[in-house]
């Protein structure tokens, strides 16, 4: 069973994925937050950050692409190739309104022939320029910067539909058609957002229907819940994980039967978070933002923790942040 880690965008950045690679076990491939290239053609600073080999030494990297303009899409595959990348993927399956307006991420399931159209011309270009391979042996990404190893795989992210699923068979259709190395399918919709259940009816037609691996993603939490994918879905071989992986760093190497998370882990994991947003971010309010959104999630792991989590919420300088999170610790129990 390969596990992939997903991003979320404002998180899982390079300093995320590296603390949780020295202090975890488990992932096979992290997937980058996406890059949006759009017609000036430069990544933003941060994009290019995230995504250089220098802050990526080790780690098995998939970088995400969010596009609708094939123009667009071609040159940040290039770009990201000359940095070593050796897979790269597209997202069909942010839901965010704020995406979707702009007809991007799952906003492109809204039009099929757009879809198929923006497909052809970008798997045209990079076979034309680098030779697509569908392999699924994993790739690692940035720790290939000399690129020496040829050609390149693209990998591709979809929730099923927009308000429904009802063109799912027409969506599997237009895939089957491209050389996709792996299809990752979040069997939701995009009007479904994170809420309601993964329709698991309609990922048994991907699963069945695929030309390609597939991948399946979609509130993994426990291995229970694992156990039971596997139960229905003996044949899927790899998992996308997200949401779950935040809450429970420790989740992939529980899946594969490994010790549960321990306390004293999840503080080293926090406090390496917390050293590097002081270190790289400008100023209280950025700092105590992100950690208290890392708290949303982590959170939820303590017993009886609500009165000390509320603490940490209200926090405004980072001396009340550091005195809520040691009461926590010590007060609470996973």
């Amino acid at each position: 069973m390969n596990i992939y880690f997903a991003p979320l965008e404002g998180i899982t950045g390079y300093s995320y994925r590296n603390a949780h690679h020295r202090l975890f076990t488990g992932i096979d491939r992290y997937y980058t937050p996406f890059v949006a290239p759009n017609y000036t053609h430069h990544f933003k600073g941060k994009e290019m950050a995230d995504v250089a080999p220098e802050n990526n030494a080790g780690l098995p990297l998939v970088p995400q692409i969010l596009s609708n303009r094939p123009e667009d899409f071609l040159w940040a595959a290039g770009e990201l190739y000359e940095r070593g990348c050796r897979e790269i993927n597209l997202n069909l399956g942010c839901p965010m309104p704020t995406v979707v307006r702009k007809k991007r991420g799952a906003g492109q399931l809204a039009d099929l022939d757009a879809l198929d159209r923006f497909l052809e011309e970008i798997c045209a270009g990079m076979d034309r320029e680098y030779g697509l391979r569908t392999d699924t042996a994993a790739t690692a990404s940035c720790p290939d910067p000399a690129g020496q190893a040829p050609g390149l795989r693209f990998s591709v992210k979809t929730r099923i539909g927009v308000e429904d699923a009802s063109h799912a068979a027409d969506l599997l259709k237009i895939y089957n058609r491209y050389p996709i190395c792996e299809l990752t399918v979040h069997p939701r919709t995009q009007k479904d957002m994170y809420k309601n259940t993964p329709d698991l009816d309609v990922f048994a037609m991907f699963l069945e229907g695929s030309a390609h691996p597939v991948v399946y993603n979609g509130d993994i939490c426990s291995a229970e819940d694992l156990a039971a994918l596997r139960d229905r879905f003996p044949k899927v071989d790899a998992i996308m994980i997200g949401r779950g992986l935040i809450t429970n760093p420790a989740l992939a190497r529980e899946l594969r039967g490994g010790d549960r998370l321990r306390k004293t882990e999840l503080r080293s994991f926090h406090d390496a978070l917390y050293d590097e947003a002081v270190r790289t971010l400008p100023g209280t309010a950025p700092i105590l933002g992100r950690m208290k959104e890392l708290w949303f999630y982590m959170g939820t792991n303590f017993r009886d923790a609500e009165r000390y989590l509320k603490e940490i919420r209200k926090s405004g300088t980072l001396v009340q942040y550091r005195a809520a999170v040691r009461t926590l610790f010590a007060r609470c129990e996973l």
